[in-house]
């Protein structure tokens, strides 16, 4: 299926809502010879994956995100999104959290094989990352009927390196710098595991960035917790 034909299938839709969303992405045949003026692991290392816009349908986007080794991206929402979906084209590791009562958990975090579509709902807080030795990319589709423009905005990230809430409208990378950051607010407390793993993925992004004074001030905190 040609990136053409997907944007119609989605414009058809009746209703749009994450399960037919869901079905419309999973069900494209869209292989990379269709994506492949958008798949581009050449992007800054201050980037945790690479990010580009395939379209942008005013009430949903579609984009192409690439993954080198070791890329993860923070731990996030989709802001505005009100529906989406992301077909996987490599092994991925995907993991869930849940805020309730002002408590962030992990709620599972899980290999999951290329050819599967996640389903994006409004209340998905989740991470995603590559894991193995080999590129990837990963198709996304995002939307809001009410919005124009600006679907992810406001997304939050879920920052225990810094010990905030960020919300931005671009990237979900680590270690942002000031310029992207729209806001914060407090950080809800973590359990052991979803912090501890928070702060390692933040010092393995310092570490590629070249920031040693981060990498270190990461990994004295991992050490003393």
């Amino acid at each position: 299926m040609s990136v053409e034909n997907l944007v119609k299938a989605l414009e058809n839709l009746g209703q749009c809502t994450p399960e037919s969303v869901h079905g419309v992405v999973s069900e494209c045949d869209i292989g990379i010879e269709d994506l492949e003026d958008w798949i581009d692991y050449d992007y800054p290392v201050s980037d945790s994956y690479g990010r580009k816009m395939v379209h942008d349908g005013g009430f949903f986007e579609v984009m192409v995100m690439c993954w080198r080794p070791g890329d993860y991206s923070a731990i996030h929402d989709h802001g505005k999104a009100e529906f989406g979906a992301v077909k996987i084209f490599g092994d991925v590791e995907h993991a869930i959290f849940k805020l309730e009562d002002q408590k962030f958990t992990t709620i599972s975090r899980e290999r999951v094989k290329s050819g599967t579509t996640l389903k994006v709902t409004p209340s998905l807080i989740h991470q995603m990352g590559n894991p193995g030795e080999s590129n990837f990319f990963t198709l996304h589709v995002y939307g809001n009927v009410d919005l124009d423009g600006g679907i992810t905005s406001e997304a939050r990230i879920f920052d225990y390196s810094r010990n905030e809430l960020l919300f931005v409208n671009g990237g979900i990378f680590y270690l942002l710098p000031e310029s992207e950051i729209v806001h914060r607010k407090k950080l809800p407390e973590a359990d052991y595991a979803t912090r501890a793993r928070d702060l390692i993925e933040a010092s393995k992004r310092a570490k590629a960035m070249g920031n040693d004074s981060e990498y270190r001030r990461l990994m004295n905190e991992i050490s003393s917790d």
